[in-house]
């Protein structure tokens, strides 16, 4: 059958031949592009599953590394703000020599027989003011050492340290105001009202540093957040933590050693146990005496040793 151009036949009278033809290559028309005409049409959903598949792994190895990461540039910084309260520390005494700065355990503010301490203040879980009173660090008529620090707030406090109690996360606060405690054995002060051993030494002058010397003796540190009270920090027992050194630090603490230095030290047993590792952050709650170890731990000989002794003797 022949059918000139443009003439007006209906598709009814085509023959078969030729409808199926034009149906076929409709057909055609509507399967998508091959080659790079395809991409104009974008992801199936085939595709977008798989590439959420993938980003989702990728970002399940990464996560670890990046927690670390953080953790490790929170621990750099803790160490700076050692190292800047030492400094304040070594100005302090070359003003004071040859009298070191008090250090007590008291819940008051100062104490009668030695004055005011370093800083002052009283930590719990509680809505206490005490929890975010900045003059107690940085006001001359509370801390030794306000003076020397040019009352810079956040060098008494950990990057790592972030956690409030439910009271007080309600309250609104941003945090407390301090992580670090120091060593009850250094400096005037009421070490020996305490549990602080006679393997110890109290130092009042900084000519006493003697046992291990002031390379390897902490004067700060980092406090666990459920152990952290008042300004001064127990050594341990030959089997118990007295108060409780942090782990924030990817399980490790940081410290600030008499020479002047700053350092972050690394747990590896009774410091490792999940109450040492976790914060709690409830009212009345405290891990102080909590953490156990058998004789010859190293953590506690670690700590016993760095705290100061009157001979070579440590736990």
């Amino acid at each position: 059958m022949n059918i000139r151009p443009g003439s007006n036949i209906s598709r009814d009278r085509l023959p078969q031949r030729v409808q199926i033809i034009k149906i076929n290559r409709s057909a055609q028309d509507r399967r998508p592009l091959a080659g790079s005409d395809r991409g104009l049409l974008g992801f199936t959903l085939l595709e977008l599953l798989v590439v959420i598949a993938i980003i989702a792994i990728l970002a399940a190895m990464l996560l670890p590394a990046l927690t670390k990461a953080k953790q490790k540039a929170q621990g750099i910084y803790c160490m700076n703000n050692c190292k800047q309260l030492m400094v304040a520390w070594q100005m302090y005494l070359h003003d004071i020599v040859p009298a070191l700065h008090g250090n007590g355990a008291r819940s008051g503010v100062g104490d009668p027989r030695y004055g005011v301490g370093w800083v002052e203040g009283w930590l719990d879980w509680t809505t206490f003011s005490d929890n975010t009173n900045l003059d107690f660090l940085i006001s001359d008529k509370y801390s030794r050492l306000a003076s020397y620090t040019a009352k810079s707030k956040n060098i008494f406090k950990c990057p790592a340290d972030n956690y409030l109690s439910s009271p007080q996360r309600a309250a609104g606060w941003p945090g407390r105001v301090r992580s670090l405690s120091g060593n009850i054995g250094v400096g005037a002060g009421n070490a020996e009202d305490g549990p602080f051993d006679s393997i110890y030494q109290h130092y009042t002058k900084s000519s006493q540093f003697l046992h291990p010397g002031p390379t390897d003796t902490w004067v700060f540190l980092d406090e666990h957040p459920d152990s952290i009270n008042d300004a001064g920090f127990f050594s341990p027992h030959a089997t118990e933590m007295n108060d409780t050194p942090s782990t924030l630090h990817n399980g490790a603490c940081g410290f600030a050693m008499a020479d002047g230095h700053a350092e972050i030290h690394k747990w590896r047993a009774c410091m490792t146990k999940p109450l040492a590792r976790s914060v709690k952050a409830l009212v009345g709650f405290s891990n102080n005496h909590a953490i156990i170890g058998p004789a010859g731990d190293p953590d506690i000989h670690w700590l016993s040793y760095r705290s100061g002794t009157r001979t070579d003797q440590s736990y």
